[in-house]
């Protein structure tokens, strides 16, 4: 494969790892706010519970707030477990994304090499050609009519 075509490829890569990892961030940052939306709702359900319960509650608005604390507890350590994964995920889109920018670097390198080793060629070729019409001329001094 051409070194033009893998760079290609890698830049393709690259813009797909680059995509990944927006929708990783996107998905991490939501998870993120969920976990802080969920833990201040947590907060003030607490503390509506706590002024009740001092007022005096009935064993059935006791239960229903327990509950009610229960599963957004649970939503909160749900919601703490997909944070844990999002990040693993968000982290080997980056280090993905990393490694292909610098294999694009490396082949983007080579490729710049490659074009400066051929106009160097192309500069000896003239060169050479040059250096060869102008040894042609001063070789044969009778063919441009001196004596």
């Amino acid at each position: 494969m051409r070194l033009d075509s893998l760079r290609k490829l890698r830049v393709q890569t690259q813009e797909a790892l680059t995509m990944e990892l927006a929708q990783a961030t996107q998905e991490l940052v939501g998870m993120e706010q969920r976990c802080t939306a969920l833990e201040v709702q947590i907060q003030s359900d607490t503390s509506a519970y706590r002024a009740q319960t001092e007022q005096g509650l009935v064993i059935e608005a006791l239960w229903e707030w327990q509950g009610r604390l229960d599963v957004q507890r649970a939503a909160l350590i749900q919601a703490r477990s997909a944070v844990g994964h999002l990040t693993k995920v968000w982290t080997g889109a980056h280090a993905r994304l990393v490694e292909a920018t610098q294999e694009r670097k490396i082949l983007d390198r080579l490729l710049e090499r490659q074009r400066e080793a051929h106009d160097a060629e192309l500069h000896r070729r003239e060169q050479q050609a040059m250096d060869e019409a102008a040894g042609r001329m001063f070789q044969h001094p009778a063919r441009r009519g001196v004596s």
